[in-house]
């Protein structure tokens, strides 16, 4: 991926979250997050000739309940007053916009090339920053949480972790790794709202020349395991599973399966 532009694969859900109805927020700004996925997205159509892009059916039904997930996710930590919303990987996500919320702090975890495309586009778009802490870490490389605290991120304060989109791109150990981190910060009664790909048995040949040109974009799927253990990595790492749902429903007939976990401490 280059680091002075947005992924494909950024700019793509950027597409279909135009979209979208999404949920406002009392004291938040919908608008801005709307012109950072207008901005994102602009340009871009789709070529349903493709074989190397997602199905447009089934890939909007895919982000319209992903994005629902997270969204509603986010929304229950704010009603339940918490008052620290950890976004990882969080690219060009603009929840901290949309939701933000006067005594809540978004920490926003992402690579420093992305993260300093995202500021100058929120700054070409007159976005405000308030309640945003932008916190660089890789995730290979085991310093989130380090990170974190040098950004102020309380770890005996309850807090909300978004992994939305990012663990099938890390190696199996990072994937656990990160897991297990999060719930180290994480204190009781915090809540992990994670997206996971699952696949059972080889890729379709139409999964492997997806993956073949995400891979050439520099975007390699790295990690799609099983989902039985997919789940065992999860709990591993200190989390409790509280509801599983697929964000593809015709998962039942076939290999894959993208899961939406919502664990607790």
């Amino acid at each position: 991926m280059r680091s002075d532009e947005a992924s494909l694969t950024a700019r793509g859900v950027a597409l279909v979250r135009s979209r979208l109805e999404r949920p406002p927020w009392p004291t938040g700004d919908a608008d801005a997050d709307d012109r950072l996925t207008a901005a994102l997205a602009a340009g871009l159509t789709w070529d349903d000739t493709d074989r190397h892009v997602p199905r447009r059916d089934e890939f909007v039904s895919f982000m319209r309940a992903r994005t629902r997930f997270v969204d509603t996710a986010v929304l229950r930590a704010l009603e339940d007053d918490v008052h620290q919303i950890v976004v990882l990987g969080a690219g060009y996500d603009g929840r901290a916009l949309r939701f933000r919320t006067p005594g809540v702090q978004f920490f926003e975890v992402d690579h420093p090339a992305t993260q300093a495309d995202k500021r100058r586009r929120l700054d070409e778009i007159g976005a405000s920053l308030d309640g945003i802490v932008f916190v660089t870490a890789d995730f290979t490389q085991r310093d989130l949480a380090a990170a974190l605290a040098a950004a102020g991120h309380d770890a005996q304060q309850r807090s909300l972790f978004v992994c939305e989109g990012v663990l099938r791109y890390l190696p199996a150990d990072a994937f656990r790794a990160l897991l297990h981190t999060a719930a180290e910060l994480a204190a009781p009664a915090s809540e992990l709202a994670a997206t996971i790909s699952t696949r059972e048995g080889e890729a379709s040949e139409h999964e492997q020349a997806r993956e073949a040109a995400l891979a050439a974009s520099g975007e390699p799927v790295l990690t799609v395991p099983p989902r039985l253990v997919a789940l065992e990595w999860v709990a591993a790492s200190g989390w409790t599973v509280v509801t599983i749902d697929e964000a593809n429903r015709d998962a039942a007939q076939t290999r894959r399966a993208r899961l939406l976990v919502r664990a607790r401490r």
